[in-house]
């Protein structure tokens, strides 16, 4: 599809998308916020020194961010969750446990995030808290070194600090008097030398606590209660909605239009027949039961919509064929029930209230519908004249209540309609109802039906093709178009019939109504011809 048949679908549907669009958003906020909220609550550990040390060891970085993978992977194991629920009191399983808690480690990262989520802000903290202190607690054994010797290590640095701070202070002492005796100068001689072999001491002990720096594990953000849930997000997904809801809209009404080939725009009538539009009727709204009369809109509403949609049709029609004029016209359609019949009751109508004298023929010899439409006798017509050339015409035509109308019905059924139309007793009928009339219009079988119709196109002065906007499809309107041309008819053009009533609002705001709404109770008596001028 172009770009303008998109903007035409995208007005024709508009009302639709927008209410998918608010409809969508509506669900999605209603959802949202009925929804349990959820919070998460985080708590960042660090491996290793490398925030503490001087001058990190390269080789223990790397360490560190190795195994801060490795933490992450046993942070959410069975016997860790099982311990932080006893801790807490968690009326849960470590199944259920282990779908609310997370740890990750950053590939080029020392840290590691632990998450836990719950409906309680304070009790997601906890749990984060608790699986944090878990991977601490069994971080030594990790390396496969033993909790006691570890506990024995940091005792023995402790001590020797404790020593070292103890001694210093009372080197400061011994240097701070003003007179020292010569006992108190043998003491600061003896306490220096132990002072430096305690940190002698010191050193080797560190030393060997921190050959295993790269394993140790430590929080350096503990979880907090969140303010905020993680879930649900009422505006995002309200916004989330709307934009679905919009897009499987058009997406559905975008498939239906590519899959709909009916013919509903006079572009489409260019594209698949090539013909021009000499007009567009708007759909006749009305109850089906009542009588075929009220299918003529010109006569019964002559200020609707779809009665000035029939004027400009037989205005086009007489621009149409300016070089010479038409003074017999064949109006057919591809498939039945397309309104060939109405379309050419109403143009009758509307050539008689411009003043022509018009005969209306019924030419469809298999399934007549015009005298149904007028209301009139089928028991003489078409065919009695076809059977014998010494009946008169006016004996069998049937005057209208419409100045300058009359109709010739077909008459009796014959079983064999082609044959009659395409004798050389039609062109002789066709000449003598031309001598009678100034247009004759006739109305014939569809085309995709029998051949009727081809033929008689090619006797004819002009053909106008009915198109319906609501069951036409592309390839019955070719094959038609293609029955007309290969006889040789001149098709003058086509009308689009049951156009929807918003296609034509111009038509429907100045006149005041589309024709549906007026209910005459009964036939009228006589012709109402003042609102018509004769057409020059």
């Amino acid at each position: 599809m172009d770009l303008r048949r998109q903007i035409a679908l995208v007005k024709a549907w508009l009302p639709l998308l927008i209410a998918s669009v608010v409809l969508s958003a509506a669900a999605a906020f209603l959802v949202s916020t009925q929804l349990p909220k959820t919070y998460e609550a985080r708590a960042t550990l660090i491996v290793g020194q490398s925030l503490s040390g001087v001058n990190p060891d390269y080789t223990q970085l790397l360490a560190s961010q190795r195994l801060s993978t490795t933490y992450a992977s046993i942070a959410t194991t069975r016997p860790n969750l099982d311990v932080v629920i006893r801790q807490l009191g968690l009326g849960m399983t470590s199944e259920e446990l282990s779908k609310r808690v997370g740890a990750a480690a950053p590939l080029e990262s020392t840290l590691l995030t632990i998450t836990a989520q719950d409906a309680d802000p304070s009790r997601a903290a906890a749990i984060a808290n608790a699986l944090a202190d878990q991977v601490v607690a069994a971080s030594p054994a990790i390396q496969g070194r033993q909790a006691d010797l570890q506990k024995s290590i940091d005792a023995e640095l402790k001590a020797t600090q404790v020593q070292i701070t103890a001694m210093q202070s009372e080197v400061d002492r011994l240097n701070g008097l003003a007179s020292p005796r010569p006992a108190d100068l043998t003491t600061l001689d003896t306490i220096q030398g132990r002072l430096i072999t305690l940190r002698s001491t010191y050193a080797s002990i560190l030393s060997f606590s921190s050959g295993s720096a790269a394993n140790l594990l430590s929080v350096v953000e503990p979880a907090v209660a969140p303010i905020t849930p993680i879930s649900p997000k009422p505006l995002l997904n309200t916004l989330v909605a709307a934009i679905l809801g919009l897009l499987l809209a058009a997406g559905l009404l975008s498939a239906l239009e590519y899959l709909d080939d009916k013919v509903k725009d006079p572009d489409a009538v260019q594209a698949v027949a090539n013909l021009s539009t000499l007009g567009t009727i708007t759909r006749i709204k009305g109850d089906s039961g009542r009588s075929e009369i009220y299918r003529l809109v010109t006569l019964l509403y002559p200020r609707s919509a779809a009665a000035e949609a029939f004027r400009t049709l037989r205005t086009n029609l007489e621009f149409a064929s300016v070089d010479s004029s038409i003074r017999t016209l064949l109006v057919t359609s591809s498939a039945p029930g397309e309104g060939k019949t109405t379309t050419a009751s109403n143009l009758a109508v509307v050539f008689a209230q411009a003043g022509r004298r018009v005969l209306l023929v019924d030419a469809d010899l298999r399934k007549p519908g015009v005298h149904a439409v007028f209301d009139l006798p089928n028991s003489h017509g078409l065919t009695t004249l076809l059977r014998s050339d010494e009946v008169s015409l006016t004996a069998i035509v049937n005057g209208t209540e419409q100045a300058n109308l009359r109709i010739l019905t077909t008459g009796p059924i014959p079983p064999n309609p082609a044959e009659l139309l395409g004798s050389q007793r039609m062109q002789t009928i066709l000449e003598r109802l031309k001598a009678d009339a100034d247009i004759v219009v006739f109305d014939s079988p569809p085309l995709q039906v029998v051949t009727d119709s081809a033929i008689l196109g090619s006797l004819v002065d002009g053909t106008l093709f009915v198109v319906d906007a609501d069951r036409s499809r592309r390839a019955t309107v070719r094959l038609g178009r293609e029955a007309l041309s290969k006889t040789g008819a001149t098709v003058l053009g086509a009308v689009i019939n049951r156009i929807p009533v918003r296609n034509h609002s111009a038509y429907a705001n100045y006149y005041g109504d589309d024709g549906s709404e007026l209910r005459p109770e009964k036939r009228p008596r006589g012709p109402d011809t003042s609102h018509e001028r004769v057409a020059p």
